[in-house]
């Protein structure tokens, strides 16, 4: 059974550093408890040392990113790195940069986390996020320049270089490389409501929008000193975006996350969709205007075990079967990339097309693929494709635990349910039951909580799941 999250020795960090979060989804912490100026430092002289000379820093717009990423490229420079400032981007816009022109990165963001959390997502040669043994390299790293007290430092004479780089224009070409029907988009001249929580997407999805030919409402896409709503992009936080695209009667709207990798649509009728509807809806344009070829020839989609079956639905109408991974967008990934999926992605809103430079959670090719099905069938809304796709009856909870308590709530849910129980141990402890039904389990990554997700075949059936797991534990 996987326990994603690392602890550091207090012989690599400052006493600070217990009150961090550090996995495979990154490192994550409040300000200052863990994220000081010492760690901080120190985090970055790791990643010099297992990194190529070239790396871009890239930031959402907390207002605590700032002198994190003075920190950051202040002491890249002093180990000689070449570090290329790509300002306030979407994670999947530095991932690209990176993939597109470096060595490695960093994303300074805690992604839907409240505004006292920050954080980091360091990205490897590729633009792929650190995946368990590129996180042990850095680990064994900052363990080895602690125990010395010096890291890659270089001569006055050897400093790197630092440069400005516009990634966004970058990420916006190689989404629109990826639309066989870009032209029918335009012609459409879509009414597109983007709610961008004043984050790290406010600038660049609205920009991806106008160069498809969309009429653009925007909300939240301004600076603010804080953020205008929850950062993470629930139905209860959406309540707004939702109200604008229905009293715009736009085609189709976009909520965002603050860094950008999670996408909420919302049509005329309903407002906010629920997350899990992006990836199948997302599917259906990726296969639309491709040959029957392609899908066979790399014929798989990959999907994380918190993630509904409704895109399952969907890709048996194309004959591509879905595998599932741990949680985490590297997880997903190396699955993608082992079976050269067309596809892939997390409930959450996480759309993942490996032919973009980016191969990880993408929000500007997510709305363009919706853009793209909805196109292709000549649709006035986004809610028209919903009636192809199943009703989903799931729901996603969270509770306080304490970790040394975890295994013997593993052990309490695998004994508490009826015989028949398909058991994966693979992240946390995942129930498939024989009526189809699912229950997930798991400490989050992201924050320090346990998660319950559950889904079922009916409102009765899910509401009795949730009910014996709140038992449970």
């Amino acid at each position: 059974m996987s326990d994603q999250h690392t602890a550091y020795s207090p012989a690599a960090l400052t006493e600070r550093g217990k009150d961090l979060l550090i996995s495979v989804s990154g490192i994550r912490g409040t300000i200052p408890a863990g994220l000081d100026p010492v760690n901080t430092a120190a985090f970055a002289q790791a990643l010099a040392s297992v990194s190529g000379r070239r790396v871009v820093i890239g930031e959402d717009a907390r207002p605590t990113g700032p002198a994190l990423k003075q920190i950051l490229t202040g002491t890249l420079l002093a180990c000689g790195k070449e570090v290329i400032d790509v300002g306030l981007a979407p994670t999947p816009t530095v991932k690209a940069a990176v993939a597109l022109h470096a060595d490695a990165g960093v994303m300074i963001s805690a992604s839907h986390n409240p505004l006292q959390w920050n954080g980091f997502k360091l990205m490897q040669k590729g633009g792929f996020f650190f995946d368990a043994a590129m996180n042990a390299k850095w680990l064994a790293a900052l363990e080895a320049n602690a125990k010395t007290g010096a890291g890659p430092a270089v001569p006055y004479k050897k400093l790197g270089t630092l440069s400005q780089r516009d990634a966004i224009d970058d990420h916006i070409k190689a989404v629109l490389k990826q639309l066989p029907l870009l032209e029918k988009i335009r012609a459409k001249k879509y009414r597109v409501v983007v709610d961008g929580v004043a984050g790290a997407g406010r600038e660049a999805l609205p920009r991806l929008l106008e160069a498809l030919g969309c009429r653009v409402v925007r909300l939240y896409c301004d600076p603010a000193p804080d953020f205008p709503r929850p950062p993470e992009p629930t139905p209860k936080a959406l309540k707004e975006f939702g109200k604008l695209v229905q009293s715009k009667k736009a085609a189709v709207g976009f909520a965002l996350d603050p860094d950008a990798d999670r996408l909420v649509c919302g049509g005329p009728r309903t407002g906010a969709i629920n997350e899990e509807y992006s990836l199948p809806l997302a599917f259906y344009g990726l296969m639309a205007g491709n040959k029957q070829e392609k899908v066979r020839k790399r014929a798989s989609v990959v999907l994380n075990l918190s993630t509904a079956t409704l895109l399952d639905s969907v890709a048996a109408q194309f004959g591509v079967p879905v595998y599932r991974s741990a949680v985490g967008e590297a997880n997903v990934v190396a699955e993608m990339r082992k079976r050269k999926s067309i596809f892939g992605g997390a409930g959450n809103g996480g759309v993942i097309h490996p032919d973009v430079p980016s191969f990880g959670r993408d929000t500007l090719i997510g709305a363009a693929l919706i853009l793209q099905a909805m196109a292709e069938r000549d649709l006035k809304s986004v809610e028209e494709l919903l009636g192809e796709i199943p009703p989903l009856y799931m729901q996603k909870t969270k509770f306080d635990f304490e970790r040394e308590h975890l295994q013997a709530i593993f052990g309490r849910f695998r004994d508490g349910f009826e015989s028949g129980v398909r058991v994966d141990e693979r992240d946390g402890l995942h129930l498939s039951f024989p009526d189809g039904d699912w229950l997930h389990v798991r400490a989050s990554n992201t924050e320090p909580i346990l998660r319950v997700i559950a889904q079922a075949g009916s409102p009765r059936a899910l509401k009795e799941r949730i009910a014996r797991a709140q038992a449970l534990l």
